[in-house]
């Protein structure tokens, strides 16, 4: 009886192929529509000269469990980097280093950078202990697969504010700043605090969050395999125009060869995105949407013939004060060697926020010119003929999840969602925006949506017996 039953998912990223790898699971009819000309959503990879570049994604962490989970059974193999995250942080002419992993070497390194002031003073040192005390002590709440754990943390303000007033401005602009632009591609002031506590913890505080790649090419590599299990049912260029909602039911899609019906829709775009093809869903569901941001980012990757890092580092970070034009550059081959032909590193340069938004109406050629020119000024060392430059712009990049919007979802998922029959949504704003996030939501999202179809017994999209608690969070 399964095997009658017509899904239609919106979006091949990787909440749409996560959602269609567990409804294929479930024998069910599943058809992918992806307005792009490629599945895979802000998460593939290009090959240019024998370099591989992740255009979206450029990390998993072995704290992902999901993909941990999905990659074992798509038969991906999951490496631990060789090396820890090591980079530094940019400050009165140069860098100051911070080490990863659980080293008495590492720590001590970073011991010095911390204990020689020449960074924080003693009072940033004191916030910054401070913090990560906090965060230690919520360590098993701040989980990429379960963001009900995080909800208390949820609360109406900015990251920024949240620290400013609880640990003060120093440790905010030099450290938590720089860390959480790299990671979540915008300012402190436009990220909630529940996000911001688990990107801190999991990226930068966590000995434990090691770094893993699928393979030998980087997430491409996990995407590739996804898309490959799922291969049969993604309609690649087939933009859905409209989800056809009547009677509080969801009944189908509108696409440019016309009407496609459906026992259910799971929508795994962009909240941006969900409110544009649904229009007519009930102002209980769309004006929580409409709370969902994005970041905005220009990335300009460099194939130079060595890296400008000293050995053995990943990443370098500029806060806002230092006034350069990037937040921060990285070389993907420190955690991928395989990536990159031998010897060669591959420099990704991120442009954030408004900075971005200059560059984004430029041609490539004058993109790559200025961003050169900017890393120059901080790393002399950056060849001055790059093998190649390729430009990638992002007018959506992450999920800011803004404050209070994880708990708006949570309730919307309680009191509205379930009135719309058949109509499930996905994506990284669903739980806690990463690429683990948006994975984990698809499958949560298949499982309901089988649960339906197939007349078992009605489930909530989304259940939670943690209250929505607002008590101080630590």
């Amino acid at each position: 009886m399964s095997r009658n039953r017509k899904v239609l998912v919106i979006g091949a990223g990787m909440a749409g192929l996560g959602a269609a790898y567990t409804l294929r699971k479930h024998e069910l009819d599943v058809t992918v529509f992806e307005a792009s000309p490629h599945p895979g959503g802000r998460i593939f990879g290009e090959e240019v000269e024998g370099f591989h570049i992740d255009i979206g994604s450029n990390i998993f962490m072995e704290t992902y469990g999901t993909v941990r989970q999905v990659a074992e059974e798509l038969g991906v193999s999951l490496k631990r980097t060789p090396v820890p995250i090591n980079g530094g942080v940019y400050y009165n002419g140069k860098f100051h280093g911070f080490y990863g992993g659980n080293g008495l070497r590492n720590q001590w390194e970073t011991a010095k950078t911390i204990l020689s002031f020449q960074l924080l003073s003693p009072k940033g040192v004191w916030q910054a202990l401070r913090c990560m005390r906090m965060l230690n002590a919520r360590s098993h709440d701040l989980s990429f697969d379960d963001h009900s754990r995080l909800l208390d943390l949820d609360m109406e303000k900015s990251a920024a504010e949240f620290f400013e007033s609880n640990f003060g401005t120093e440790f905010l602009e030099w450290l938590v700043g720089p860390n959480l632009s790299c990671y979540t591609f915008a300012h402190p002031e436009q990220i909630g605090v529940a996000y911001a506590m688990a990107i801190l913890w999991h990226f930068s505080l966590n000995g434990a969050a090691w770094p893993i790649r699928p393979g030998g090419k980087g997430r491409g590599e996990f995407m590739d395999a996804l898309v490959q299990s799922c291969d049969e049912s993604i309609r690649i260029s087939t933009p859905v125009r409209r989800i056809v909602l009547e009677d509080g039911r969801a009944r189908g899609v509108i696409t440019e060869a016309g009407f496609v019906q459906a026992d259910a829709v799971i929508c795994a775009t962009t909240a941006t995105t969900a409110l544009k093809i649904a229009p007519a869903l009930p102002s209980g569901i769309s004006d929580v949407l409409r709370r969902v941001t994005y970041s905005k980012c220009c990335r300009v990757f460099f194939g130079v013939d060595s890296s400008p890092f000293p050995p053995d580092w990943y990443a370098v970070t500029f806060p806002r004060q230092t006034g350069a034009l990037m937040i921060g550059m990285s070389n993907s081959a420190v955690l991928a060697p395989e990536s990159v032909p031998q010897g060669k590193a591959l420099i990704d340069a991120l442009v954030i926020d408004k900075q971005a938004e200059e560059l984004l109406p430029l041609n490539d050629e004058q993109v790559g010119a200025r961003v050169l020119a900017d890393i120059r000024k901080y790393v002399p060392a950056m060849s001055k003929t790059p093998r190649f430059i390729r430009v990638y712009r992002w007018d959506e990049a992450v999920c800011l999840a803004p404050g209070g919007m994880m708990t708006a979802l949570a309730q919307m998922r309680r009191q509205s969602l379930n009135r719309v029959k058949g109509l499930f949504l996905a994506g990284e704003y669903m739980g806690v925006p990463s690429t683990n996030g948006a994975l984990r939501s698809g499958i949560d999202a298949a499982v309901d949506c089988a649960a339906f179809v197939t007349h078992q017994p009605d489930r909530p999209f989304w259940r939670s017996d943690k209250p929505l608690d607002k008590a101080s969070p630590w």
